[in-house]
C-alpha cells in the first residue's frame, strides 16, 4: 500500500464498483483504521452504508465523513486566518457551518475573520451568535460588549484575560514577534535606559502581566530579584521555561501589588494596561508597592480623545492626558513619555504611548 492509502483505496473502489460492497467496505474501514482522516474513504463507506449495501448506522456513518470533512477545511480556515488571508477563511468557515451548522468554532471563526476584513458589524453578529450559545464565556461576551451599543466595561474581566491568554500561550512568541512585529518590551526596556541615572543596577523588579518572559528577559541583567505576575497560568509555564524569574504569581495584578507594599524598586508592564480602561485602582496599587524613588514604566495603546474607551479590538486605549491624570492621583509623578508604534495589526501599525512614572 501506498503511504497515501491510494493501492487500498482503489481496490475498495473497485471492488465496490463491481456490486461486492461487503468486501469493499472492509476495504475502506481497513484503510480508515490506518489512515483516520482519509475522507474519500469515509464518503464511500458512508454511501454503501446509506444504500443499504452493507451493515451499519447511516447517520453516523454520514457524521463520520462530515467530522472528517469539517476538520480538514477548518485547519485550513485557521491557517488563512492566522496570516490574515480572511477571504478565503470565510468561506472556508461557511463551508463549514452548510455541513455542519453546530460547528461552535466555526462560528467563533466567522466572528474573527470578520473583524480582521473589517466588518464589524458583521463580525458581532457571529459573537452575538456564539455568545447565545455559551453566555457563560468570557471572550464572546467582552467583544459583544466591546462591539456592541450597550454599555462597556471599565476593564476586561479575569476570565477574559486568563481565557485569551491560555488560548493564545502555545503560539505567542512566534505571532507576536514575526507576524505582528510586537517591540513593546524593547521600547520599554530603551525607555527604561534613557531615564537611568546610572543606578540601574541590583534592582527589585516586578514585570507585571509577564506573560511568557519578553520583557524579563530585557531586565533580567538589571535584577536582584524578578518577580513575574500573570493571570494565565499557561502563560507562567512558558515564561518558567525561561529560568529568569525567581517567582512567578498567578495573580490579578492589582491585588499582587497592593499586598507587596513597598517591595519593589521598578515595576514593568508591556501591553497590560490596554485590557484595563479605568486605571485607578492599578496605579494605586503600584503606588503601594513602589519603594520611595521606585517607578513604574509600562505601554498603553494610544487616542486623542479624552480618557480611555473599549475599542472594537476588546482592548482599551488612554489618552497620555488620562495617564498623567491618573497618575497624578494615585501619587505618581510622569518622568517621561513619548509615542511609539507598539506593534502591526492586520497591516497598521498599533499607536501607542509609553510612561515612566515615578512615586517621589
Amino acid at each position: 500500500m501506498t503511504a497515501d492509502g491510494t493501492d487500498l483505496f482503489g481496490q475498495a473502489s473497485a471492488l465496490a464498483s463491481e456490486g461486492k460492497s461487503k468486501d469493499a467496505a472492509f476495504l475502506y474501514r481497513q484503510l480508515l483504521e490506518i489512515q483516520p482522516q482519509h475522507l474519500a474513504a469515509a464518503q464511500a463507506l458512508a454511501d454503501l452504508v446509506a444504500r443499504g449495501d452493507v451493515a451499519g448506522d447511516p447517520a453516523a456513518a454520514c457524521k463520520a465523513a462530515i467530522d472528517i470533512e469539517t476538520g480538514s477545511i477548518y485547519s485550513v480556515a485557521k491557517t488563512a486566518l492566522n496570516h490574515e488571508r480572511f477571504d478565503v477563511a470565510l468561506r472556508c468557515y461557511r463551508k463549514i457551518l452548510d455541513l455542519d451548522p453546530e460547528y461552535e468554532d466555526a462560528i467563533w471563526g466567522l466572528a474573527e475573520a470578520n473583524y480582521g476584513n473589517g466588518d464589524r458589524k458583521e463580525a458581532l453578529v457571529w459573537y452575538r451568535r456564539y455568545h447565545d450559545l455559551f453566555p457563560d464565556d468570557p471572550e464572546a461576551a467582552h467583544m459583544v460588549a466591546a462591539l456592541g451599543d450597550g454599555p462597556k466595561p471599565v476593564r476586561a474581566s479575569d476570565a477574559y484575560v486568563k481565557e485569551t491568554f491560555d488560548n493564545f500561550a502555545e503560539d505567542f512568541d512566534r505571532q507576536l514577534l514575526e507576524d505582528l512585529e510586537y517591540k513593546a518590551p524593547k521600547l520599554i526596556y530603551a525607555l527604561f535606559r534613557d531615564v537611568s541615572t546610572g543606578k540601574d543596577k541590583n534592582l527589585a523588579i516586578l514585570d507585571a502581566g509577564c506573560g511568557t518572559g519578553l520583557a524579563g528577559v530585557e531586565f533580567k541583567s538589571h535584577a536582584s530579584s524578578l518577580i513575574g505576575v500573570d493571570l494565565s497560568p499557561e502563560m507562567l509555564k512558558l515564561a518558567e521555561k525561561r529560568k529568569i524569574y525567581d517567582e512567578l504569581l498567578q495573580e490579578e495584578l492589582a491585588a499582587c501589588m497592593q499586598a507587596r507594599a513597598g517591595a519593589f524598586d521598578l515595576i514593568v508592564a508591556a501591553d497590560v494596561f490596554c485590557y484595563i480602561g479605568d486605571l485607578a485602582d492599578t496605579l494605586a496599587a503600584a503606588g503601594v508597592a513602589l519603594r520611595s524613588s521606585g517607578r513604574l514604566i509600562f505601554s498603553v495603546e494610544a487616542q486623542s480623545k479624552r480618557g480611555f474607551s473599549l475599542t472594537g479590538s476588546g482592548r482599551y486605549a488612554h489618552k497620555p492626558a488620562y495617564i498623567r491624570k491618573a497618575a497624578e492621583k494615585a501619587g505618581l509623578r510622569e518622568v517621561s513619555g513619548r509615542n511609539e508604534n507598539l506593534r502591526m495589526e492586520y497591516g497598521e501599525p498599533v499607536k501607542g504611548y509609553l510612561t515612566v512614572l515615578e512615586k517621589p
